[in-house]
């Protein structure tokens, strides 16, 4: 557990504690008293997007993360059922991991040990397709729909928006980057050929993003990655 968790534990065990000047009896009023009181604590001691009104959201989906719960993706994500002929090789998204494990496999992987099936995708290195969504934030929608370049690896790419700005795209980074690891969902396109040629994967990027409309996306403009590429040119 982090020195934040313990932190913020502490913060609201000692507002359970202190309820109208006297120890709780008990009945449903104080309980109820109680809950609120560690509701709002959570809300303005947990780091979220700094909009104002998600702390508490954010802090609760962390925590069902930190416990082992399977989070959620944002509504809407295309369905499995929604390839055709032109685009034959969509077979869906993974479930959603976070960026926490995300980096704990990628540090793994550099060490030589064994990673999860799940998260190996996230490792493969080659054009990908990925999807980003920030937990108790984008309920009805993604943030971002992206695509990998060269021999990068959607770990390298999301870690990147994450912690190095000059390489990020600056939207995403703006969203992302006052946020924990552990809020940080990621999902892999699961298609017929990983690692597929740029022009390809491109076309699914488009796709997706045409069909799904994540927060981010910009129909006049080109992909998140090139646009990053083309404003550091």
């Amino acid at each position: 557990m982090s020195y934040l968790d313990e932190q913020l534990d502490a913060l609201v065990n000692a507002a359970a504690q202190t309820v109208a000047h006297r120890p709780p009896c008990g009945c449903a009023r104080c309980r109820r008293q109680q809950g609120f009181r560690a509701v709002e604590v959570r809300r303005r001691h947990f780091p979220s997007c700094g909009c104002g009104s998600c702390g508490d959201l954010a802090s609760f989906d962390e925590t069902a993360i930190r416990r082992g719960r399977t989070p959620r993706p944002a509504r809407g994500q295309t369905s499995v059922r929604a390839r055709g002929s032109q685009l034959p090789g969509w077979r869906g998204w993974t479930p959603p991991v976070s960026l926490a494990a995300i980096d704990a496999a990628r540090t793994a992987a550099s060490r030589g040990g064994h990673v999860d099936a799940l998260l190996r995708p996230f490792l493969a290195p080659g054009p990908q397709v990925y999807r980003i969504t920030r937990a108790g934030i984008d309920r009805d929608r993604p943030l971002s729909i992206g695509m990998t370049k060269g021999n990068n690896s959607i770990a390298q790419r999301i870690i990147e928006h994450y912690r190095q700005p000059s390489r990020a795209d600056p939207r995403v980074n703006t969203a992302i980057r006052n946020l924990q690891p552990g809020q940080i969902l990621v999902q892999a396109a699961r298609l017929t050929r990983q690692a597929m040629h740029p022009r390809r994967a491109r076309n699914y990027e488009g796709w997706l993003q045409d069909r799904e409309r994540p927060l981010l996306y910009d129909p006049n403009s080109t992909t998140f990655d090139e646009m990053a590429l083309m404003r550091n040119n």
